[in-house]
Order: structure tokens, then sequence, then C-alpha cells
């Protein structure tokens, strides 16, 4: 669950892969690697199988997709 305040991402799928590179969520309509930033502020910190780490104001949180 995203903390309070954190910008709304509307999350439609994601690939895991065990080769990093090959590992992307879809963030508002865009395709993301992990690293990347979908909105300003948010951190695509890591993708796992069928949820993904993000970071907002040093506070992480999980979301399935």
């Amino acid at each position: 669950m995203a903390p309070a305040g954190a910008p709304k991402l509307a999350i439609t799928g994601g690939v895991y892969s065990p080769n990093a590179a090959q590992r992307m969520l879809i963030v508002n309509g865009q395709v993301f690697n992990e690293g990347a930033e979908p909105v300003p502020g948010v951190l695509l910190e890591q993708i796992r199988p069928n949820q993904a780490v993000l970071s907002w104001r040093g506070q992480r949180y999980l979301v399935g997709y």
C-alpha cells in the first residue's frame, strides 16, 4: 500500500525475469525498468514476481500487478 500522499499510479501489468535487464512494469500506460522514475519522486526499485517495490520520499512500499 502506498504511503499517504504518494502519487497515484495506474499499474496495468508487469514482467518478471531472473534477468534483471528483462524486467518491466507498465505504469500509467508506459513501460519502465528497475531504477526508473515512473512519475517524479517515485523510484521503481525492484520488480518481483507479481509485485514491485517502489519508494517515495524514502518510504518503500509494495504494489501488486
